[in-house]
């Protein structure tokens, strides 16, 4: 009898440290990928270069599928910008893991998490992905952590031909016109490089892809796009709920017309960012690379970069330095 109630407790004790492992275990990921910054202050016009935190050694490929033995020929990151969307992530990396497996593609994952206060910035993110793993792959998927593809038909391999747009117009669930290049875009990394990426003056929801396709253009790439495909706009599964996640549409200041034109100015080459930390996670077998990073604004430049609540504080001090530039002044200055 005593022995026998001795196992049932043995039984009850372990069942208990079992639970607090699952719990421990699901609470630290969702606190690696709490997009909330620690600190309120707006970062701006700091100096760290993109070109000099390329560092090989800083990306830990913690990858199952970049084995050093791999003979395949190429090798793909899945660049996808994020802010807040954990719930999507849990479906999204289990769900593409098995898809490009099945495909043979050698892929990783790699989530680039904006913690900085700013507006969201798409396009910055993704650029960012790009020169933090650029070491690991020679084409990549800019692809939206809410749309799945369903149809084993559309393809993730090599654009040899060019950038290939897998959520085409007549494919995406939502958005239907000629120029749109959004949802899911593969292109070889020479080609992201030629194009010096995506503009990093989009902060908000929307447009950067519609920039995107102009450079692609103006650099007489050829794109192209799936076709014979029966499954319509049924190809692929949209996670996204309008009643949860409201899109950013705001345009602040002058942002309306400064977006309007080809972006001759900023990409690759232009962008500040902070690399707070990285981690390898994994997510239902699926080993998920998280880069948590900073954007930085210069708010001279890209004044909508700021949320609406920081307005207040930008105007007055657009206020203060017109107020300076009045002054006369000191005659006594010139002497020195």
């Amino acid at each position: 009898m005593a022995s026998k109630f001795a196992r049932v407790k043995l039984r009850i004790l372990f069942g208990g440290l079992l639970c607090t492992l699952i719990i421990a275990t699901f609470w630290g990921v969702s606190l690696v990928l709490d997009g909330s910054p620690l600190a309120s202050e707006i970062r701006c016009n700091c100096p760290n270069e993109a070109a000099n935190i390329l560092d090989k050694n800083q990306v830990n490929k913690g990858n199952a599928q970049f084995k050093e033995n791999n003979t395949a020929s190429h090798s793909l990151c899945v660049l996808v910008p994020f802010r807040d969307r954990f719930e999507e992530l849990l479906e999204f990396a289990p769900h593409m893991n098995k898809f490009l497996l099945k495909q043979n593609i050698v892929h990783e994952l790699v989530v680039i998490n904006q913690l900085d206060r700013f507006r969201f910035n798409r396009a910055s993110l993704i650029n960012v992905g790009f020169l933090e793993t650029r070491q690991n792959c020679d084409y990549i998927a800019m692809h939206d952590v809410d749309l799945l593809p369903l149809n084993e038909e559309l393809r993730y391999d090599f654009p040899k031909d060019g950038p290939y747009h897998l959520a085409a117009p007549h494919l995406h669930p939502l958005y239907h016109y000629k120029t749109f290049v959004g949802g899911i875009l593969l292109l070889q990394s020479k080609d992201f490089v030629k194009l010096n990426g995506l503009s990093n003056k989009y902060w908000g929801w929307g447009r950067e892809d519609d920039e995107f396709f102009v450079r692609i253009k103006k650099a007489r790439l050829k794109l192209s796009r799936p076709g014979n495909l029966t499954s319509g706009f049924k190809t692929f599964k949209h996670l996204h709920d309008r009643r949860k996640r409201k899109r950013d549409h705001d345009k602040f200041f002058d942002q309306r017309e400064k977006t309007r034109r080809l972006d001759r100015e900023t990409g690759l080459t232009s962008l500040h960012y902070t690399v707070d930390s990285k981690k390898q996670l994994t997510i239902d077998s699926a080993a998920v690379t998280l880069i948590n990073i900073y954007l930085e604004c210069d708010i001279d430049f890209t004044p909508w970069c700021l949320q609406a609540e920081d307005h207040s504080w930008y105007e007055n001090r657009l206020k203060e330095k017109k107020e300076q530039a009045q002054q006369p002044k000191d005659p006594s200055s010139n002497n020195h």
